[in-house]
């Protein structure tokens, strides 16, 4: 029988040797779930959002582990409750966005310390469980199943692999499509036209990695700002977390700088852990030449970077989609991260989903009105005919 022990944020120095144990044994345990991480993350955000530290123990020993922060949202004038697992449920603009995110447990445990984690969310009060980022696993399936209906949204993860490429040609490259290659060749000319030789540097201590940090916000600064939108650097805790991971733990991190002669293309911040490097944030220059790609060139020279470290298996770009991410990786290459969200049939959340529904009646009625009196051949050249819900399910 596993027990549940419930501890505060400010007792993890009792328990971190023992999450350690833990994560070094669990076969989905990623940086993101790793001591250095929590850490961090920790001594940043433990304080405003006072999460509790979860052990599972079945005989005595600690079988698996977890994180949960407990915060009330105000969605639609309703307050939900919501819980999140791991190092989640920042502010929006502070949001370190966990990926490949799970449920530690040592092996053999993982449906004993989901049904474990479900029986003591089940007995506290919630409205919404909030499992982002989650690895295709087992456990957060049971989790999930056992505490009632969910929504999931999948977003796939895409890498390059380079025993696969380096048993081919090894040429990164050639193994693009032509479309692509043409974009990093014209990239390159024209930015070395206007600057000299291209190249990149990869830091090589601490001051330098915190250098490049300062420089990579500027230039995602001045981009965010273009759009006259915030980035994620105008969070001084975001800010704060990530230059403490870089001091603290700079055999983690990876920080690339592409420049032509002295001019700045970009940098890429980065994650190494169990021989892949993570791709986690970037800022390009924009302004030398916006008839060129800078994003695409700074990442062909990281990736290319990486492929010549025999001890590095691969280039990991993180959850999306994106166009930019399809062109550089193969068909195939690419993994599923999910975010569910897992609701309790509680008042609140009756009233949040009838609110959500009318919402979306409204909206579907509302588009199809609007398409009843579009004369006949389609709407007038410029219009936009799409309406937006502005949900994110």
């Amino acid at each position: 029988m596993i027990s549940v022990q419930r501890l505060n944020w400010r007792q993890w120095s009792t328990l971190a040797p023992t999450w350690e144990r833990v994560h070094s044994m669990c076969t989905d345990a990623t940086f993101f779930l790793s001591r250095e991480w929590t850490d961090c993350w920790l001594a940043v955000f433990g304080e405003s959002l006072n999460p509790d530290v979860l052990t599972f123990v079945e005989d005595g020993e600690a079988v698996g582990c977890c994180l949960l922060v407990w915060r009330t949202v105000w969605v639609r004038g309703i307050p939900l409750r919501q819980v999140y697992l791991n190092c989640s449920g920042e502010d929006a603009a502070d949001s370190t966005c966990i990926e490949y995110n799970a449920l530690l447990s040592l092996p053999g445990y993982g449906k004993g310390v989901a049904n474990a984690l479900a029986s003591f969310l089940k007995s506290r009060p919630w409205d919404e469980l909030m499992l982002p980022g989650a690895v295709e696993q087992e456990a957060i399936r049971v989790l999930a199943d056992a505490l009632g209906r969910y929504e999931v949204s999948e977003v796939p993860a895409r890498y390059v692999a380079f025993t696969a490429l380096r048993e081919k040609h090894g040429d990164y490259l050639s193994s693009l499509g032509s479309k692509t290659r043409y974009h990093i060749r014209r990239s390159q000319r024209s930015f070395e036209e206007l600057g000299g030789a291209c190249k990149v540097e990869l830091a090589q201590n601490v001051e330098e990695a915190t250098g490049m940090l300062r420089q990579l916000a500027r230039l995602h600064h001045t981009r965010w700002e273009a759009r006259a939108g915030a980035g994620c650097f105008d969070s001084v805790r975001f800010t704060r977390f990530h230059t403490m991971l870089i001091e603290q733990h700079f055999n983690r991190v990876m920080l690339f700088r592409v420049q032509a002669g002295e001019k700045i293309v970009g940098l890429l911040y980065c994650f190494l852990s169990e021989g892949w490097v993570y791709y986690y944030q970037s800022g390009f220059c924009y302004s030398l030449d916006k008839r060129s790609s800078p994003g695409l060139l700074t990442l062909y020279y990281a990736i290319t970077a990486c492929l010549a470290r025999e001890e590095i298996k691969g280039f990991d770009f993180m959850a999306g989609d994106t166009e930019y991410k399809r062109s550089l990786t193969g068909d195939s290459d690419h993994k599923p991260l999910r975010w569910f969200i897992v609701r309790k049939r509680t008042a609140r959340v009756v009233l949040y989903l009838l609110l959500r529904w009318l919402k979306r009646k409204y909206v579907k009625a509302t588009e199809k009105s609007r398409q009843q009196v579009q004369r006949p051949g389609g709407s007038e050249p410029g219009e936009d005919v799409s309406v937006s819900t502005g949900e994110a399910v």
